[in-house]
């Protein structure tokens, strides 16, 4: 009898002490990439466009283009194809 009081109290006496947890350190709240606005010109209109991206948008935008001029200009290759001649 005694034996279960004496571990009930401990029990009630461990619930009720304050828990220590270790708390995530506080990050520090993520900064939105800067945005960089440019004024485009549109094919058959007066009115420019304001167009906002980031720098990693503007970078792939540009290299897409690039792309897109060599392969209509031809100076990427195509594949070769056999004849049979």
């Amino acid at each position: 009898m005694i034996s279960t009081l004496v571990f009930s109290l401990l029990l009630v006496a461990s619930d009720a002490a304050p828990r220590v947890v270790d708390a995530p350190a506080q990050e520090a709240p993520k900064s939105k990439p800067k945005k960089i606005c440019r004024t485009t010109g549109l094919t058959g209109s007066r009115i420019a466009k304001k167009q906002c991206k980031t720098q990693e948008q503007w970078d792939q935008a540009e290299s897409a283009s690039e792309l897109s001029v060599k392969g209509k200009a031809g100076t990427t290759m195509p594949p070769q194809m056999d004849t049979g001649i």
